[in-house]
């Protein structure tokens, strides 16, 4: 089966997006490469959203479908379910308030026919606003190409706008009971978070360095480019490094529980691999909490030696030193008494 036969179902989840979703739904209706519907999930509008939605779905060359939940599910549960429910090949989620170039299906699609990707990703422009200024937003993409499974950090994630993925990640373990966020623990895993996870675990991701995608930086964004933009002023390291530990476990039980059939989908998908990947990832967190739980300075010295000596400092998935953990840890044991 050839790219040009692969169909792509666009998932948009909408909450209160009258300002800008005329425009969005209007960049992705005219995509070069069509997408087989255009799926948007409103989580309970209180403006215009809806009535403009079903305005522009009368004549739309491409099928929209709308859905109204019937409680507010939160962007990420919205996101989830409503692309179970999707019927192409591919799904590739979209942001209420941003802009497609007219090109981004059309250059995902080249990706479409290699059995062993399991999701593309691409760089974006971010627009400020309230400035008018654009900025290249490479998402730490450097050049075009292809990387192996488990070629990320393990906590690393993409935008949701800049991903596509192949439909079976949705099946491969149940959304309900999906783990906590290590970012905001009080939620259960982001929807883009999720899919990285899980795609980079069974199979390779495609890169595009090109900005696919005008990325709006407005006062409304739930997350701007940093991704703990939204987090407060007080900071408890243990906590944090706790939070992670616990999701890091949680990867690797997700990831003993995928089921057999896995490979049939995602031909490169190694458990045994994927397992000892994560499992390093959390003896690192793990030692490096020993720095923060020890009794004084010259303890917590003591251990950021020893994690230094033992390799705890190097990613596990390029080997790099991780020169922010050291620094980081240092800081920790310089202010205690």
């Amino acid at each position: 089966m050839d790219a040009a036969s692969k169909t792509v179902s666009v998932v948009i989840a909408t909450y209160n997006g009258s300002v800008f979703i005329e425009e969005q739904l209007a960049s992705v209706i005219n995509q070069n490469f069509k997408p087989i519907e255009i799926i948007v999930s409103d989580d309970g509008s209180t403006d215009e959203t809806l009535v403009l939605v079903r305005s522009i779905a009368k004549n739309s060359e491409a099928p929209i479908r709308i859905n109204v939940n019937e409680t507010n599910l939160g962007f990420r549960d919205n996101f989830l379910k409503a692309a179970l429910s999707a019927k192409g090949n591919f799904v590739a989620f979209c942001d209420q308030d941003d802009i497609w170039d007219p090109e981004k299906l059309e250059r995902i699609a080249k990706y479409f026919k290699n059995p062993n990707i399991s999701m593309i990703v691409h760089a974006a422009a971010s627009l400020d606003q309230s400035t008018g200024k654009l900025v290249k937003f490479t998402q730490g993409i450097r050049s075009t190409g292809v990387k192996p499974p488990l070629s990320y950090d393990p906590w690393l994630t993409f935008f949701g706008f800049s991903i596509v993925f192949r439909r079976e990640l949705l099946y491969l373990a149940d959304i309900e009971a999906r783990f906590r966020d290590f970012i905001v623990p009080k939620e259960k895993i982001a929807h883009d978070r999720w899919i990285v996870f899980l795609g980079q675990v069974v199979g390779e991701t495609a890169e595009l360095s090109l900005p696919l995608v005008t990325y709006r930086q407005h006062a409304t964004n739930l997350f701007g480019d940093g991704r703990r933009s939204h987090k407060g002023k007080a900071h408890d390291p243990i906590k944090e490094l706790d939070d992670y530990i616990t999701a890091t476990a949680d990867m690797i039980a997700v990831i003993r529980d995928l089921p057999d059939e896995t490979r049939a989908a995602f031909p490169l998908f190694d458990r045994e691999k994927a397992i000892h990947f994560f499992q390093r990832a959390l003896h690192q967190l793990q030692q490096r909490k020993q720095v923060y739980v020890s009794r004084d300075k010259r303890r917590g010295l003591l251990a950021v030696v020893g994690n230094i000596r033992s390799g705890v400092y190097r990613s596990v998935h390029r080997d790099a030193i991780r020169w922010r953990s050291i620094a980081r840890d240092l800081k920790y044991c310089a202010t205690r008494s």
